[in-house]
C-alpha cells in the first residue's frame, strides 16, 4: 500500500462526503483503518464524524489497481454506527451492493437501448394506500386523457394479462389505453428491494434530504407505459402526464426515476412543459452534476429511453448554470433532431463553437458514454436555436 494512494482516497472520502447530497460540509474527524482487496482491486476504509461529539460512521473508497492514484468510482458509507467488529467484511459488503447496483443499471441501460420508448417510473408512497378513481378523474380533467380501449391498438407490446385485471375491477392496479399504448398504474405493498432506492436518491444534488426522505417509504406505483404505436417521445409524454397525475396521491414522498428520486414538487414543475405541449426533457432526462478533480462534471440519465448514448462533460471550466444550459441544449437537440453523435466528431451549437466528442466507458453512468469536451464559453447555447451545427 502506497502513502500517496491512501491520501488520496483520503482526500477522496472527504471530498464525498462534503457534497450536498452527504454531509453538506467536511466532516470533523475522519481516519484511516485498513485497506481489503476485492476482484484484484484495493479499498480503504475510514471512520468519520459528522461532529465532533458524534459517533464514528464507516466509509469506503476504492477501488485501486496497482499503485494508481484514481479510483473506480466505488465511494459510499453505511449511516450506522461504525464498529470494530468484521468491519472489511461489512465494507466488504457495501462495496458489493454499489457493484450490484451499477451492474443492474447496465443491464436496465441495454434494454432500453433495445426497445426505446418503454418507460417505468415508480412513485415512492409513505403507505401503501391509494385512490385509483381519484387518478382517473385528474387525468381526465387536468390532462384529457382517457381510456380509449377496444377500438385502439394496444400493441405488441402490451403487457399479457392486464387488460383481464382490469375488467376484473382489481383496486391494484389501473390501466389506460391511449393511442395505441398501455399505461399501467400498480400499486405494490412493499418497499422497493435493496438499496438501489437509497443510492439513486443521493445523486440529486438539488435535494439534500432526498435519500433521508426515500427510506421512508413503505408502498410505490410502478407507472409504466408501453408505446406500441406512439413514438418514444409521444410514450414519454404520456409517461409524464400519468406520474404527475400520481403525485396527487395521498402520502407521495418522491419519483423514483432515471437514476434519481425526485422531489414530488421538482417533478411537478417539470412536468409544467408537458402541459403547455413542450416536451418535458427534465421529467424523462436527468441532468446530474457532482465535482471532479478539476472541474465541474454533469451527465446525463435516460436518453438510453429514446435510444441514445448517455452524455458526460467532465472537468469542465465553465459554471454550474452555464453547464447545466448545454446540458439541456444538446439534450434537447439531439432528441428533437434525431442526433446520435459519433467517436472522432467536432461539433458546435456556432461556427466558432469546437467541441471535441469522444465515445468510451461512462464514469458517472453505466455502459459507454459520449464524452463531450465543454470549455467555458462566453455565450450559452440555447436550447431554441433553430438547427444543431453538428459536424464542424
Amino acid at each position: 500500500m502506497g502513502t500517496e494512494q491512501k491520501n488520496a482516497a483520503q482526500q477522496e472520502m472527504a471530498k464525498w462526503l462534503s457534497g450536498s447530497q452527504e454531509l453538506g460540509r467536511a466532516p470533523a474527524q475522519i481516519e484511516y483503518v485498513c485497506t481489503f482487496d476485492l476482484q484484484g482491486l484495493r479499498y480503504y476504509i475510514f471512520r468519520y464524524k459528522k461532529q465532533i461529539s458524534g459517533k464514528w460512521t464507516l466509509g469506503v473508497c476504492g477501488g485501486y489497481e496497482g499503485e494508481k492514484l484514481e479510483h473506480c468510482g466505488h465511494i459510499f458509507s453505511e449511516e450506522e454506527e461504525y464498529a470494530e467488529a468484521d468491519v472489511s467484511k461489512r465494507a466488504a459488503q457495501l462495496v458489493k451492493r454499489v457493484q450490484k447496483y451499477w451492474a443492474e443499471q447496465a443491464h436496465v441501460e441495454e434494454e432500453n437501448k433495445k426497445k426505446p420508448g418503454n418507460f417505468t417510473n415508480l412513485v415512492l408512497l409513505e403507505q401503501a394506500d391509494w385512490d385509483p378513481v381519484a387518478l382517473k378523474k385528474e387525468l381526465k380533467e387536468k390532462w384529457k386523457l382517457v381510456d380509449q380501449p377496444g377500438g385502439q391498438d394496444a400493441g405488441k407490446d402490451s403487457p399479457a394479462g392486464q387488460s383481464s385485471r382490469a375488467e376484473a375491477g382489481d383496486k391494484n392496479s389501473f390501466i389506460l389505453h391511449w393511442q395505441g399504448a398501455v399505461v399501467t398504474v400498480e400499486l405494490v405493498p412493499r418497499p422497493v428491494a435493496g438499496d438501489e432506492v437509497d443510492y439513486s436518491a443521493r445523486k440529486n444534488h438539488t435535494w439534500r434530504n432526498a435519500a433521508h426522505i426515500a427510506k421512508r417509504h413503505r408502498a410505490y406505483l410502478s407507472v409504466t407505459v408501453m408505446h406500441g404505436k406512439l413514438s418514444a417521445q409521444e410514450a414519454g409524454m404520456l409517461l409524464v402526464k400519468t406520474v404527475a397525475a400520481c403525485c396527487s396521491q395521498r402520502g407521495v414522498l418522491g419519483i423514483y426515476a432515471n437514476g434519481t428520486v425526485y422531489q414530488t414538487e421538482q417533478y411537478r414543475h417539470f412536468a409544467g412543459m408537458a402541459r403547455a405541449g413542450a416536451f418535458p426533457v427534465r421529467n424523462l432526462i436527468w441532468l446530474g452534476r457532482y465535482n471532479g478533480k478539476k472541474g465541474l462534471c454533469s451527465y446525463t440519465f435516460g436518453l438510453s429511453q429514446f435510444g441514445y448514448d448517455e452524455i458526460e462533460v467532465l472537468n469542465s471550466t465553465a459554471g454550474e448554470q452555464e453547464l447545466d444550459d448545454f446540458m439541456f441544449a444538446i439534450t434537447n437537440h439531439i432528441i428533437y433532431h434525431n442526433i446520435v453523435l459519433k467517436h472522432g466528431e467536432i461539433i458546435g451549437f456556432q461556427a466558432w463553437q469546437k467541441l471535441p466528442v469522444t465515445r468510451s466507458r461512462g464514469v458517472a453512468v453505466p455502459g459507454e458514454s459520449i464524452k463531450i469536451e465543454f470549455p467555458a464559453v462566453k455565450t450559452t447555447p440555447k436550447a431554441t436555436a433553430p438547427r444543431y451545427a453538428g459536424e464542424i
